[in-house]
C-alpha cells in the first residue's frame, strides 16, 4: 500500500471540507468594529446572504478561491507521487492534476451552493474554461500590471438583471506547473501524448515560471431585498 498516496489524498480531502465548511459556516470581524459576527447557512446558501456586509463578500470570495487555490497546489506539488509506481519506479502519467481537481471541485461546488465558481485562462487548455468578457477583462488587467504583482480584484456587477459579486484571484505559474504548461517540446513523452489526446486544441503551453495561468473566479448572487 502506498501511504505517501493515501496521505496526500487525506491532505486533499481536508481542503474540501474546509472549502464545503467556509460557505456553511464563517466568522468575519467587521474592519471598523471590533465585535465580529457569525452567520450559518443552509444548503441553498444563494438565497441566505442577508447576514453578509458587502464589505465582506471579498473577504469570503477571497476564503474560497484560496482554499481552491490551496488544493491545486497540494496536487501540483505530488505529481511525482502521483505518477511513480513506488515498487516498480515506472511512470505513468494520470492526469491527476491541479486543473482537473480543480474543475471537477468548482463544478461540484457550483451545484452544491448555486454559487459559479471556475477557472479560466486566455490561453485554455479545456474549452469549457474559457473565459467570459468579464474573467477576459480582469485576466487581461492582471498581465498589464507592469512591476507589480496581481493579487485578486472584485466588484459588484449585474447579470441578466441580478446583482453579483464577481471576484477574481489570478493563478501564477510555480515550478510544478511547467510539468505540464512549459516548452511544449521538453514535456515527458507520457505527459504530452495525454494532452494531445485529450486536449486537441490547447493552448497552455509556454508558460514561465512567475507568469499569470489564469485565474479563479466566483459568481456571489445578491438579493438586494437584503441590503
Amino acid at each position: 500500500m502506498n501511504y505517501n498516496l493515501l496521505n496526500l489524498m487525506l491532505l486533499v480531502t481536508v481542503s474540501l471540507v474546509l472549502l464545503y465548511s467556509a460557505t456553511n459556516s464563517i466568522c468575519f470581524a467587521d474592519e471598523n468594529d471590533e465585535q465580529a459576527f457569525a452567520y450559518s447557512t443552509h444548503i441553498d446558501i444563494s438565497k441566505n446572504l442577508k447576514a453578509f456586509d458587502k464589505r465582506n463578500l471579498h473577504k469570503f470570495a477571497r476564503i474560497i478561491t484560496d482554499l481552491l487555490s490551496v488544493t491545486r497546489n497540494i496536487v501540483a506539488k505530488n505529481q511525482e507521487l502521483i505518477n511513480r509506481d513506488p515498487t516498480t519506479g515506472n511512470y505513468y502519467f494520470k492526469g491527476f492534476v491541479p486543473a482537473v481537481v480543480g474543475s471537477d471541485i468548482a463544478n461540484d461546488f457550483s451545484l452544491l451552493t448555486g454559487w459559479k465558481l471556475k477557472q479560466t485562462s486566455l490561453k485554455v487548455r479545456n474549452p469549457s474554461n474559457a473565459p467570459d468578457g468579464w474573467e477576459e477583462k480582469v485576466l487581461k488587467s492582471f498581465e498589464t500590471m507592469e512591476g507589480t504583482k496581481a493579487v485578486s480584484f472584485g466588484e459588484i456587477v449585474e447579470i441578466n438583471g441580478q446583482t453579483t459579486y464577481r471576484y477574481m484571484k489570478p493563478i501564477y505559474v510555480n515550478k510544478p506547473c511547467l510539468e505540464c504548461h512549459g516548452d511544449k517540446r521538453k514535456l515527458k513523452p507520457a505527459i504530452k501524448k495525454f494532452m494531445t489526446k485529450r486536449y486537441p486544441h490547447d493552448q497552455a503551453y509556454g508558460y514561465k515560471e512567475g507568469d499569470i495561468r489564469g485565474g479563479i473566479s466566483i459568481i456571489i448572487p445578491i438579493d438586494q431585498n437584503n441590503y
